[in-house]
């Protein structure tokens, strides 16, 4: 067993995904989340859709 419990998802993550940092200001993340989460989603699954639809080009 590894000594700290989360060792192994911090390999996967290290090694299968990038970490992406924004800097908002704070009246506009908390605008959109507002609006995220009236929307049935979240900031993330926002951002994660924004990326698949810019690399498809659309």
């Amino acid at each position: 067993m590894p000594e700290n419990k989360y060792e192994p998802q911090k390999e996967y993550l290290k090694n299968k995904r990038k970490q992406l940092r924004v800097w908002v200001e704070k009246e506009k993340y908390e605008r959109l989340a507002a609006k995220a989460e009236q929307n049935g989603t979240s900031i993330y699954a926002l951002v994660n859709q924004f990326i698949e639809d810019y690399i498809a080009g659309a």
